[in-house]
């Protein structure tokens, strides 16, 4: 049984290596792997039957310092050619884009708490970029906002440092020309881990994405489609509807990413459970049916294969409204080895917290207005950069309420501060419920509780991205005066 859980190992992820570690960078190709599968010949009795992709391992970063508390990678940003291939029927569509490190996704980063991180960002484009670590409490100034400094110029390089203090899977990309930025594949995965969970037996980053023949159009980019599986190809780092071996009795950390721009996955698998969110643990395990993951929302899952195959499905789910019509399709595939009991649980220490109070008053109001048809995607009827700011003092308890008057949901995040959901829709969540990135459904309305920690103007924005870019964005300021 080892033998056979070290081969699949080699062949689809890596044990949960020491904080820092990992393998190479992907660095000195400029074809970035997005897609491993190839077709059977089409109209041909005796070809071989199509072969379905093996789930390619997300390379880690290479921690260039040895010191155990500091970790330091380069991430090289240039274009890239992306090849995605639907196994299924051997069609490929061929996207030039760009690629940190000459991979899609990024190299995984990954820290432990309390490390302090250096991270060396060379522009190979031939326009301006920045890096957004999405989810991470850092300064403002390493934020990567191109109004805290200037956008890192072709041909430059930028350091970016600070110290990572929140055990969370979080991922990074540009805060510069971000719709197109982003599209064209430029993100990763950052994996902050606390040294005092235990380890599964594998912990693995999975990066769900969708891509278009019209890809590296700007025009498409700029975009909303709503309709489910009318944006393109979903795939799972980079491959369509890849396959995950595993064997009964293993453990496996999943940490799923959507880093599509407007796509939203509705996910569900039997026999695994949502162990963490957007920002570390939940205070108690969650069966996995109906997990939305809106544009840059994350989730860790918890497998524990026993008797059966497994398999990470996506029911149909619109922007425009939530559940729709379509078929339920298959993103990942985990077909099962040497059948075993399911492994105990591993003991991880969840709180089982109950949601904070809602003091019923409220600080801020921000509502997402807007239409599809036209662009002009506004907050509270003010269009980005022209917006009012509002001043909150450092460490003060707020409550901000974001309502949505428009016709499609709208994922919000925030900038610099995690948040504590108090309820949507009048409904509190069933513990204590934390994180960076929440949906806000169709003339729905959520309550938040946040409590600035780092002063500075902090971007606050749908992260439906075209949404974004068309001015459904705003700041607020935290003052230490």
């Amino acid at each position: 049984m080892r033998t056979l859980l070290l081969l699949l190992m080699a062949c689809t992820g890596h044990p949960k290596p020491g904080p820092g570690g990992g393998g190479g960078d992907g660095a000195g190709d400029d074809t970035a792997p997005v897609g491993t599968g190839s077709g059977g010949g089409q109209g041909d009795d005796t070809a071989a039957p199509p072969e379905q992709p093996v789930l390619p391992a997300v390379p880690d970063a290479e921690d260039l310092d040895p010191d155990d508390d500091v970790v330091h990678v380069r991430l090289t940003a240039a274009p890239a050619t992306h090849t995605i291939t639907d196994w299924r029927t051997g069609e490929s569509r061929i996207v030039e884009g760009y690629a940190f490190n000459g991979v899609v996704p990024g190299p995984t980063i990954r820290a432990k708490v309390g490390d302090r991180v250096i991270v060396d960002v060379e522009n190979g484009l031939d326009v301006p970029t920045t890096v957004h670590w999405h989810g991470l409490d850092v300064p403002v100034e390493m934020d990567g906002v191109p109004w805290m400094r200037a956008p890192i110029g072709a041909g430059e390089t930028h350091t970016y440092t600070y110290t990572v203090e929140q055990a969370a899977t979080a991922w990074y990309h540009p805060h510069f020309d971000t719709v197109h930025q982003v599209d064209l594949g430029l993100y990763g995965v950052f994996v902050v881990e606390d040294p005092a969970e235990p380890g599964a037996d594998r912990d693995m980053v999975v990066v769900m994405d969708d891509w278009s023949e019209l890809q590296g159009d700007a025009a498409y980019a700029d975009e909303v489609h709503g309709a489910h599986g009318m944006e393109g190809w979903w795939t799972a780092n980079g491959a369509v509807s890849p396959a995950l071996p595993v064997v009964g009795g293993e453990t496996l950390r999943l940490r799923v990413l959507n880093a599509s721009n407007h796509g939203y996955l509705d996910l569900s698998m039997e026999a695994a459970r949502v162990l963490a969110r957007d920002q570390g643990l939940l205070p108690a395990l969650e069966a996995v049916a109906g997990e939305v993951l809106g544009p840059g929302d994350r989730v860790e899952l918890l497998v524990q294969p026993a008797g059966a195959d497994l398999t990470l499905l996506d029911a149909p789910y619109s922007l425009n409204g939530g559940e729709a019509h379509g078929e339920t399709a298959a993103r990942l595939e985990l077909p099962l080895s040497g059948p075993a009991a399911a492994a105990a649980d591993l003991g991880w220490e969840l709180s089982g917290a109950a949601p904070s109070a809602d003091p019923g008053r409220t600080d801020i109001t921000w509502t997402f207005q807007g239409s599809m048809h036209h662009d002009d995607w506004m907050i509270s009827g003010e269009r980005f950069p022209d917006v009012t700011i509002p001043e909150v003092p450092l460490g003060e308890e707020l409550i901000i309420e974001v309502r949505n008057l428009s016709a499609t949901e709208h994922p919000f995040h925030k900038h610099g501060a995690h948040f504590e959901v108090l309820s949507i829709d009048g409904v509190a969540p069933p513990y204590k419920r934390v994180e960076d990135t929440v949906n806000i459904p169709l003339f729905g309305a959520a309550r938040l509780r946040v409590l600035p920690t780092r002063p500075g103007d902090w971007m606050t924005h749908c992260h439906i991205l075209p949404h974004a870019d068309g001015g459904m964005m705003t700041v607020l300021r935290v003052t230490d005066d």
